[in-house]
């Protein structure tokens, strides 16, 4: 069986931990590539942040979800992303950014399974830090803006019950077997 499935959701809803677990349980997992890049360009003096430049940073992240979906097609079996490339697009939209052409046309060639796992909101878990300053508002903003890009790409939205990680992670398993 294979199957690229993209987790998705706004900042603070659990994916990273939940890729965890899953990663725990033997799937190959994809980790967000935006923590790691802001990792990565707050060591540098003129460091490209997605608070500062926005379009900048997130061709960054589209090239890195890029290879990360190129790696991914090259295996069997069955894998997970913490985001995709149309997390690109909801990110820029929700700022009022418009889409390049190229992003379109990239994500059209992508071979990420229909069905899209989405985190909602969570005020308990919540935590904001210094890779990743928005507000819970902020975070619920994004989902909304999550929600209608992966809906108008054609995606089915999978939502994931707020409850603990390790019945989270039985819930996508028993979603795709």
């Amino acid at each position: 069986m294979t199957g690229r499935y993209i987790i998705t959701g706004g900042p603070g809803s659990g994916k990273s931990t939940l890729l965890e677990a899953l990663h725990h349980e033997g799937y190959r997992c994809y980790r967000e590539v935006s923590r790691e890049l802001i990792r990565e360009q707050l060591s540098r003096p003129e460091g490209v942040l997605p608070w500062q430049n926005l379009p900048a940073f997130a061709r960054l992240a589209f090239d890195a979800m890029k290879r990360q979906h190129e790696h991914a097609k090259g295996r069997d079996g069955i894998c997970f992303f913490d985001r995709g490339i149309p997390d690109v697009f909801g990110y820029l939209e929700a700022s009022g950014y418009p889409l390049e052409t190229e992003y379109l046309e990239a994500h059209a060639k992508c071979s990420y399974s229909k069905t899209v796992f989405v985190l909602p909101p969570w005020p308990e878990i919540f935590v904001n830090d210094r890779e990743r300053p928005q507000t819970y508002r902020q975070s619920v903003v994004l989902y909304h803006a999550l929600c209608k890009v992966y809906e108008r790409l054609g995606y089915e939205r999978c939502e994931v019950p707020k409850t603990s990680v390790r019945d989270r992670a039985a819930f996508l398993l028993s979603f795709i077997k």
